[in-house]
């Protein structure tokens, strides 16, 4: 199967506050194969959308017109009557730095896109989000995906376990 079959069918949101992003996202969408894009520039569309429509996935620009990404994520998966909070929810920043890494990690939104994109990048983030879900937090301060990456599976000897074994002491000399 082609990379441009995998999201003939899917239906994306850019959410954008620049115009250069929003297309650039556009351009990278059509070139993995995404037929339906909608883009909106305000937060509050944007939320109205997921109210009322299904998406495979939303692409949000740091700099959303009316809204900040903070209140833009807690909106997008705290709204009573969503169709699909556990939507897969990328914030896209231009040059981001550690407080950016940290605010996507912390709000809830599944991963970061640095600009400027590629199509590969895209795929691969979009098809880890889509394919392998990962669980969700829920509590009363956050709610999002989990914040560990991946499952870490040792292939070693687990020395965790390992049996007692003697070791012998010399006596101390006096």
């Amino acid at each position: 199967m082609r990379e441009e079959d995998d999201f003939k069918t899917s239906r994306m949101l850019v959410v954008g506050g620049h115009t250069h992003t929003v297309h650039l996202l556009r351009q990278v969408l059509d070139i993995m194969g995404v037929q339906r894009v909608v883009t909106t520039v305000l937060a509050n569309m944007a939320i109205d959308l997921l109210l009322t429509e299904v998406f495979s996935a939303v692409f949000c620009d740091s700099s959303i017109a009316e809204s900040d990404p903070e209140s833009f994520a807690n909106a997008a998966r705290r709204t009573p009557d969503l169709v699909n909070p556990l939507i897969p929810i990328f914030l896209v920043c231009s040059g981001p730095r550690r407080g950016d890494v940290e605010l996507a990690r912390d709000t809830g939104f599944n991963g970061l896109l640095a600009l400027p994109l590629s199509a590969a990048t895209v795929t691969r983030k979009l098809k880890a989000e889509l394919l392998n879900p990962r669980s969700f937090i829920a509590s009363r301060q956050f709610f999002g995906p989990d914040r560990r990456n991946a499952v870490r599976s040792w292939r070693g000897v687990d020395r965790r376990v390992q049996q007692p074994r003697k070791v012998k002491i010399k006596a101390p000399e006096i």
